[in-house]
């Protein structure tokens, strides 16, 4: 258990720096290095440890705390391309359908 403690260290900042810079392919991929560490530190413990609640509270406030920022994240993008000018239509694109009342003017 002691040598995997820094790892998962290591990958949850790792993860975080990952998250905040948008690199969310990459934080992908390294939360699932998080897990299989996560997952390799249970099996080396007892049953009963006291540190599998601790690990679960860690691993739980570094999920929260990614979703968080990875919401952030789409939230400001999704505000900049809302900001963005909108072109006017293309020649090219076709009419919108008229009604038979609607003059052609």
């Amino acid at each position: 258990m002691k040598g995997t403690e820094p790892e998962l260290s290591t990958l949850a900042g790792r993860l975080r720096t990952l998250a905040a810079e948008g690199r969310y392919a990459e934080a992908q991929g390294c939360f699932e290095a998080y897990c299989h560490a996560l997952a390799r530190a249970i099996a080396g413990l007892p049953p009963g440890d006291p540190s599998l609640r601790r690990l679960e509270d860690e691993w739980q406030r570094l999920l929260d705390e990614t979703r968080r920022r990875v919401l952030a994240g789409r939230a400001h993008a999704g505000a900049r391309l809302a900001r963005l000018p909108k072109l006017p239509p293309l020649y090219s694109e076709p009419s919108p359908p008229r009604h038979t009342w609607e003059c052609s003017a």
